[in-house]
Parts: structure tokens; C-alpha cells; sequence
């Protein structure tokens, strides 16, 4: 039998496949919660898909192959029921933070232009099991490059989970709207 070469995922692509998993939980338990709201009519909620252009025709199976067209914006398009409209960006940690450098670049700038027009612009973070909606004008820290659990109840507001696992994000928004601001004009 010849030698063949096992090749073993080094520490980082596993940890950034365990990022992506959990990021895709986060985002999936996100969109079972709009679906519960837009049933209610409270709201509806849209998942924005990464942008990607098919090439060629389909394969086995049926299967399209694409390429990343660019950068990606927001994860979610969020309209209320009272006319307000604006976008979320999900993070999901595992940790006890989460990096500001988090929202990339395409998405500070998406959320910022929104922010200055006066439409919601929300980052929905999950910390281990906890969730918290931050308006995005408060997603900074005069020291620090990352926020905890302390940092992220000051400047946004804690999310109660239903029975189903699912966070409840829009009852958080006038909190984390108020919060954004007291902690403005304390940096001000």
C-alpha cells in the first residue's frame, strides 16, 4: 500500500470552522425568531445572502458553482411595524467577548451610513448563552478593543430567549436605542 499523507486542520482552521458554525447558529435562531414576529405582524425580517455570481452551468447533483462577487453588508434587513427600518449584523462568541474589529469593513459602512441617515442599525451579539442588541453608533470603547458582558449591558440591552432557544431582539430595540445614546453623551 503506498504512503499517503494525512494533512490535519492546523488550530486556527479549526477554530475559524467553529466560528463559522456558531455564527450560522447564531444567524439561524435569528430567523426563526422573524418568522414568529412577521406571523404577529410586528415586524419582518430578511436574511441577506453573501453576494455570489454562478459560473458555468449546474453540475452533479444539480449543484451551481459560484464566486464571492465582493464584500458582504449587514446579515439581516429589519422593518417595524411603526415604519423604522434599518439593518442587524449578528455576532456569536463563545467567549466572554467580542472584538469590535468584528464588523468588517463592509459592514461598518453600511451600518454607519444608516446610523447617520437615521435608520436602526444593530449589532445582535451572542455571548455563550446570553444575547445583547447594540445600536450600532454605541459599538466603540474609549480603551478597549473588545466588549464584555459589562460593556455590552451599558451600552446596548440584554435579550430574553423564548422557549424555543429564540432571541427576542425587538423588544430590546427602544433600550438599546436609549442606552446608545446615554452612553454618547458620556463620551462627549
Amino acid at each position: 500500500m503506498p504512503y499517503s499523507r494525512r494533512r490535519y486542520p492546523s488550530k486556527q482552521q479549526i477554530s475559524n470552522r467553529e466560528a463559522q458554525r456558531s455564527g450560522a447558529n447564531a444567524e439561524y435562531l435569528v430567523e426563526q425568531r422573524a418568522v414568529l414576529y412577521e406571523a404577529k405582524m410586528l415586524a419582518k425580517v430578511r436574511k441577506r445572502h453573501e453576494p455570489y455570481r454562478r459560473i458555468g452551468g449546474a453540475g452533479k447533483g444539480g449543484m451551481f458553482k459560484a464566486v464571492n462577487t465582493g464584500s458582504s453588508g449587514a446579515d439581516f434587513e429589519l422593518w417595524l411595524e411603526d415604519g423604522r427600518a434599518g439593518m442587524i449584523e449578528v455576532k456569536s462568541r463563545k467567549g466572554k467577548r467580542v472584538q469590535l474589529g468584528a464588523v468588517g469593513d463592509a459592514q461598518a459602512l453600511e451600518l454607519t451610513r444608516l446610523s447617520h441617515w437615521g435608520h436602526l442599525a444593530f449589532v445582535l451579539v451572542r455571548l455563550v448563552d446570553e444575547w445583547f442588541l447594540i445600536d450600532y453608533r454605541a459599538w466603540t470603547h474609549q480603551n478597549k478593543r473588545s466588549l464584555n458582558r459589562d460593556d455590552l449591558m451599558r451600552q446596548g440591552a440584554r435579550c430574553d430567549v423564548d422557549e424555543h432557544g429564540f432571541p427576542m431582539y425587538l423588544e430590546a430595540i427602544d433600550i438599546s436605542i436609549q442606552r446608545a445614546n446615554e452612553y454618547i453623551k458620556s463620551i462627549e
